[in-house]
């Protein structure tokens, strides 16, 4: 149920922000506000943090299964089923733990940007694991 709150929330917000690029705008520095990227070094609104935590997420979880699927193929059959539960565990549990975090915030706009970039926070850790899986793997 959380869940769903927090994905509603942030769809919404994505959501506003696609139709932002949709509509005309009235004034010729609008236009250009709306399609510069976000200050991600110090994000000021909801829909700028929405916007940074998701970038973040998405960089991490592409480096993570592009380190998983390298791995893959360097281990035998019965590493990969113990890796593949491992992951799926993972996942589980990093979505547990960004629903804990997320849940200080929860009914407000902070609920949503601080879940996602939990999940980045914790693929970013995750990432690292799978580096040195990999590294092991490859001696």
């Amino acid at each position: 149920m959380k869940n769903s709150i927090i994905w509603a929330t942030f769809t919404a917000s994505s959501l506003l922000l696609a139709a932002g690029f949709l509509l005309p705008s009235q004034a010729s520095n609008n236009r250009v506000q709306i399609a510069q990227q976000p200050n991600c070094k110090s994000p000021q609104t909801t829909l700028e943090m929405n916007m940074c935590s998701t970038q973040e997420f998405k960089a991490a979880d592409s480096k993570l299964n592009q380190l998983y699927q390298q791995l893959l193929p360097k281990i035998n059959s019965k590493q990969q089923q113990r890796l593949t539960a491992a992951q799926r565990t993972w996942i589980k549990f990093r979505d547990e733990t960004c629903d804990y975090e997320a849940g200080h915030f929860e009914g407000g706009t902070l609920a949503a940007p601080t879940y996602v970039y939990c999940k980045a926070r914790v693929t970013q850790e995750r990432v690292k694991d799978l580096e040195g899986y990999l590294k092991e793997a490859s001696l």
